[in-house]
């Protein structure tokens, strides 16, 4: 997937020699957190010096990315207790590494995915980040495999308007609240906003998501996709 570089990159690129820097940034809760190989300031953002690649960013025909392992050296008390009490809260949440052009002050984006492993020392922390498309793709609303409905209730996805749409039978006021599954959207009238899948099952849950497969997994998920 070529990638649209602006002049002053291409020009970087054609010399001999040209200085770069790798950043890195992620958000875990209201907290935004920027690291890179040398403290540097991009766009209104300090980056600290903590920053290590582990591990070569690859590419594949398939536009999927290998994950990628960065190291954080040498992290203050602040930052390591945070990785250790939000742990959880950080495995999952998006994570951007990119490569700044230090003598154009520009960057491109290298990887976009997701924290996946945290291990962590006294000192260091290693993040392996892992991602199924290449960044520079056409972005892919992420949707997770789950019977249940994703959206906040009343909000402009769910589209439920007090009022408007069909009243709690039980107070004959307007619903207040939603358990998410099918049938409490349709009391609520709006079942064709249910984004939820309604024949999943665990096996096949796990079936696609890459666990132990069985032949009867198997065969349940080549049902389920069949037309």
């Amino acid at each position: 997937m070529p990638r649209t570089l602006s002049s002053a990159i291409q020009t970087l690129l054609a010399g001999t020699t040209h200085r770069v820097c790798h950043l890195l940034s992620f958000t875990v809760g209201a907290t935004n957190y920027y690291f890179a190989e040398d403290q540097v300031v991009f766009q209104g953002n300090t980056y600290q010096p903590h920053l290590i690649l582990e591990s070569p960013i690859r590419y594949s025909q398939r536009l999927q990315l290998e994950p990628v392992s960065v190291r954080l050296q040498n992290i203050d008390l602040q930052t390591a207790a945070m990785l250790q009490t939000e742990q959880s809260d950080l495995q999952g949440v998006e994570a951007t590494l990119q490569r700044l052009f230090l003598p154009a002050n520009e960057a491109v984006i290298l990887f976009r995915g997701r924290v996946g492993e945290v291990q962590l020392n006294e000192h260091d922390a290693t993040l392996t980040l892992e991602g199924d498309l290449d960044p520079t793709a056409t972005a892919i609303p992420q949707r997770k495999y789950s019977n249940l409905c994703v959206w906040d209730f009343k909000d402009s996805d769910c589209g439920y308007v007090d009022g408007v749409d069909p009243d709690d039978p039980a107070t004959g006021q307007p619903f207040a609240i939603c358990p998410k599954d099918f049938a409490s959207c349709q009391a609520r009238g709006r079942p064709h906003r249910f984004p939820g899948f309604l024949h999943i099952t665990r096996d096949l849950t796990e079936a696609v998501e890459g666990k132990t497969k069985t032949p009867e997994t198997e065969r349940t998920l080549s049902e389920a996709l069949l037309p």
